[in-house]
């Protein structure tokens, strides 16, 4: 019993593992750590951290996603290729 974690590590732990995360269709939601969120707006490549300090100021930070900037994976259909590399090969043997 003395080595559980306080409050503050419960809710660190809970931010790294994306337990208190919110997903909806305009933005997702999440808690980094104890005193820190993040807000990224779908659609766009800007979001923003905001993190309440000791002295309870808060810093927000813009950020930047450059992943949103890269071009979507191209979804392979493993079947259709497989398929129609039997149909070449079968169509070269006659």
């Amino acid at each position: 019993m003395e080595n559980l974690p306080n409050e503050k590590q419960v809710l660190d732990i809970l931010g790294r593992s994306q337990v208190l995360k919110v997903d909806t269709e305009e933005l997702t939601l999440s808690l980094e750590k104890h005193n820190k969120i993040n807000i990224q707006p779908k659609g766009t490549i800007l979001g923003t951290k905001i993190e309440v300090n000791q002295d309870g100021s808060i810093t927000p930070t813009l950020t930047f996603d450059t992943k949103k900037l890269r071009e979507p994976k191209k979804n392979l259909d493993t079947k259709q290729i497989l398929d129609d590399a039997i149909e070449d090969f079968w169509n070269e043997q006659v």
